[in-house]
């Protein structure tokens, strides 16, 4: 009995291309979109911030630390994203001081009924994942009404 080798080259190992910055903005709405809790908060950071208007922390800034302290509030973001239509413009990253951070700003309308516009500022920093290769992290969220 002779084992067919493929001459193709599909045996060998893909390179998956990394996400960009733009790319992991979008991926954050689409999983909003489809309730995917687990690859949202994968595309987070361990220690990241989200600073939103809604939660109250105890020095009243409404800043959200860990992934521990960011899943409810995902998940009600999800709920709320149930129905709404929206319209988001990305600005191109910018790099921040030198760290390797880079911040992307999106501007979304949400529209049901009314409208309502919110800027979100992503600030992206590199992790190391499981194979020690580089990986973008959503390092801070910041989402604030405009207009």
């Amino acid at each position: 009995m002779m084992a067919h080798v493929s001459k193709s080259g599909h045996n060998k190992m893909r390179r998956v291309k990394p996400l960009t910055d733009e790319d992991i903005v979008h991926e954050y709405f689409r999983l909003i979109k489809t309730k995917d809790i687990y690859r949202l908060l994968d595309l987070f950071a361990e220690d990241a911030v989200i600073d939103e208007p809604f939660s109250k922390s105890e020095a009243g800034k409404g800043g959200l630390q860990g992934k521990s302290a960011i899943e409810p509030f995902l998940k009600v973001a999800m709920m709320v994203n149930a129905g709404l239509r929206e319209e988001i413009e990305i600005q191109k990253s910018k790099p921040r001081s030198g760290n390797g951070t880079k911040r992307v700003i999106a501007y979304v309308t949400f529209e049901r009924g009314g409208k309502v516009k919110a800027r979100f500022t992503f600030e992206l920093s590199s992790e190391e994942n499981y194979n020690s290769q580089k990986q973008r992290k959503i390092q801070s969220l910041c989402i604030q009404f405009v207009e």
